[in-house]
């Protein structure tokens, strides 16, 4: 089985296929081999013809910039080697095949280094290809979201969610809150689960913060937003009060999909805060698109700096720090950072993306020229994955 190829590894064959490559092709401007054919250099040199037409090749390609993939498509060390000897014994300078000389050599010590033959490195750099290539890492999600679908019987087309934060001027609270969340082109097969519409997950220093520090108003359906007959909510406690929503959609007909978005204003008083916080977005149903965005308050954005990841959601919501490199996904989102006021907010996963964040901000009578948008998005994100937007004091 082939050992998996690391982005150095890569860099690192890239760099000595560069070097091959810039030696080999002065050798053959030399003019015992300028211009020569490989059937001919194989009869005068008593070097196979097939390492003669590997390198020859080198000539004729064209490519000033090459890739790793050279590596697998010159001769072998070994074959090298018995050309450049050929070519001493029929009276070439050992001097002007000194470059060529050192670039095989390092060629073998790298083959050495990852403990893999010629062959065994094409076979790893083609896993690394197929695993980094974006169009089949897309076709790779768009299977495992048709699959998720079918077995839990729930999708959307997109899943939102965008909220903003500033520092809060109500006596005992230091944050306060506004959020919406919601699903665009929801849909739902008869035996479903209800959906669970529930607002973001916060850490701060690492630590869960709990709902004893939360003093959450009820969410409230946005029904400019939501489809009609509008989703059925159920009351029911979950966890903390005004914690999530639950929408039964047992009236709407099986696969009919639907939209349905709430909104809630939050404030805070979080103890100990520290220097890192981080807010999650679980995609907790099969999605094609999900949008997450935070508006940092101008006083909270100048002092810390923004960055976004995406981790598997496992048994344990919360890694310790020096966990989170196992839980990583290496297919990552995008990460943007949307600048000042509202301008930049639509988006192509929800046509109404713009408008829906104007009305959070107007129905809380917030200025959004106050705050600095940064947005993390991704298409067929991985389910039960978590999106995560990451604030650090600079």
């Amino acid at each position: 089985m082939p050992i998996i190829l690391t982005d150095q590894m890569v860099q690192e064959a890239t760099d000595v296929a560069r070097e091959l490559h810039e030696a080999f092709t002065g050798i053959l401007k030399l003019p015992t081999v300028d211009g020569r054919r490989a059937s001919a250099l194989s009869n005068e040199l008593h070097v196979g013809r097939m390492t003669c037409q590997r390198i020859v090749k080198l000539g004729k390609s064209g490519d000033t910039s090459p890739g790793p993939q050279l590596l697998t498509q010159l001769p072998g060390t070994q074959g090298l080697r018995q050309f450049l000897d050929a070519l001493a014994q029929t009276g070439t300078s050992r001097k002007l095949l000194s470059n060529a000389v050192a670039a095989v050599e390092k060629f073998e010590l790298f083959l050495r280094n990852i403990s893999l033959s010629q062959s065994g490195f094409e076979a790893a750099l083609l896993l690394h290809q197929q695993g980094s290539n974006p169009e089949r890492q897309r076709a790779r999600r768009a299977d495992l979201f048709e699959a998720t679908s079918a077995v839990t019987g729930q999708s959307a087309n997109a899943t939102i969610s965008m909220m903003a934060i500033r520092p809060s001027l109500s006596e005992g609270h230091n944050i306060e809150q506004i959020a919406i969340r919601g699903y665009a082109g929801m849909q739902a097969s008869g035996s479903a689960m209800p959906i669970r519409l529930p607002m973001n997950m916060a850490y701060a220093d690492y630590r869960n913060v709990t709902g004893d520090e939360a003093q959450r108003e009820p969410q409230q359906l946005i029904e400019e937003f939501c489809t009609r007959p509008l989703p059925n909510i159920d009351t029911r406690i979950i966890k903390a009060k005004h914690l999530a929503h639950i929408i039964n959609p047992e009236h709407i007909p099986t696969g009919e999909p639907f939209d349905c978005f709430a909104r809630q204003h939050t404030r805070w008083n979080i103890k100990g805060m520290g220097g890192h916080m981080a807010i999650w977005l679980y995609i907790d149903y099969p999605t094609r698109y999900c949008s997450f965005d935070l508006h940092l308050h101008r006083s909270i954005e100048e002092n810390n700096d923004v960055s976004a990841d995406c981790h598997m959601w496992g048994t344990s919501l919360l890694a310790p720090p020096e966990d989170l490199w196992m839980t990583r996904f290496a297919d990552q989102m995008t990460f943007t950072k949307l600048g000042e006021g509202l301008q930049n907010t639509a988006s192509d996963a929800y046509a109404k993306h713009k408008e829906l964040t104007e009305y959070m901000f107007a129905s809380n009578g917030w200025d959004p020229s106050e705050f600095t948008g940064y947005r993390c998005e991704m298409e067929l994100p991985i389910w039960r994955s978590g999106l995560c937007l990451i604030l650090e004091e600079s």
